[in-house]
């Protein structure tokens, strides 16, 4: 297997359609890209981006349904809302998945951070408080 080196870049925005001709060209990489940029910029409809990215979370390939993981996050980030408790319920059905769990558990701390930010903070002040010190 050789070592492939990849360079980190923001895809365009897209649109679901584009990442379902992706998909139907057979372009898995292009439809990675384009799965991204329907998340990455806010430029849509968030419903339907969340619709496409809970399709592909079930997806047979573990780097669609990886990536949809992190896409759902993505979405909370940028939009602020989500139908939660679909989302929520899809991804943790998703932990018990090898490739998918961390991913999952990812976008699932995303989630919490950026739809309910003020209970984080409180979560975060609340283990402070019982464990002060911190390792170095």
């Amino acid at each position: 297997m050789a070592h492939e080196h990849r360079v980190f870049f923001n895809p365009p925005p897209s649109t679901p359609a584009e990442v379902h001709a992706a998909f139907d060209r057979g372009d898995l990489p292009a439809a990675l890209d384009a799965m991204v940029g329907t998340a990455l910029y806010g430029d849509g409809d968030w419903r339907e981006a969340q619709e496409l990215h809970l399709r592909l979370l079930e997806h047979e390939d573990h780097q669609v349904s990886a990536l949809a993981a992190t896409c759902l996050g993505h979405l909370a980030r940028v939009y602020g809302q989500l139908d939660e408790r679909r989302v929520v319920a899809a991804l943790r059905r998703a932990l018990a998945l090898p490739q998918v769990g961390g991913t999952a558990e990812d976008a699932l701390e995303d989630i919490r951070t950026f739809l309910h930010p003020r209970r984080t903070r409180w979560r975060r002040r609340a283990r402070t408080a019982i464990r002060p010190w911190r390792w170095i």
